[in-house]
């Protein structure tokens, strides 16, 4: 899959007390960070990357690849904007997803209402190209599709 070698965001998430640990680790791997938060590490690299450093992290809680990022101020823009990426793409046919989220928008009261919206825009995506869609749950199995909302800012 030529996706696996596209160059892109990679954001490593960890506690607040373990960031410069994090930072230390990430360099001695080789690579330059971008960006050094207060619970996470940004740097570029690739899907490829993802798994070294997922294999290789002490101190990282998880290592993430950003697909997208947009202005998100309702649901329904969250749906639209999901449904605009190239799932087929991405993701397996007869595969399985599961979405996660860390949210924090006032029009948001329940993170899982959210993570349907995402859920129910790959899924009409897939049926809208493919007439049909991979399998999707609650199980941490196969592909899991990340959401960072926060204010008006949203990341896949």
């Amino acid at each position: 899959m030529p996706f696996f070698s596209e160059p892109g965001i990679i954001i490593i998430t960890c506690n607040k007390r373990l960031t410069p640990f994090l930072v230390i680790e990430v360099e001695e791997l080789g690579y330059k960070h971008l960006e050094i938060f207060q619970s996470r590490v940004k740097l570029s690299g690739t899907i490829n990357d993802c798994i070294k450093l997922n294999l290789n992290l002490r101190c990282a809680s998880q290592v993430l690849y950003s697909i997208y990022s947009f202005n998100c101020i309702n649901p329904n823009q969250l749906y639209d904007s999901v449904r605009q990426i190239s799932w087929e793409n991405i993701l397996m046919k007869d595969g399985y997803f599961s979405v996660t989220g860390n949210i924090d928008h006032p029009s948001i009261n329940n993170s899982l209402f959210a993570n349907v919206k995402v859920k129910d825009a790959i899924a009409d995506r897939f049926r809208e190209n493919l007439n049909m869609r991979p399998n999707s749950g609650p199980l941490l199995k196969g592909a899991v599709i990340h959401l960072f909302w926060k204010n008006n800012e949203a990341e896949i």
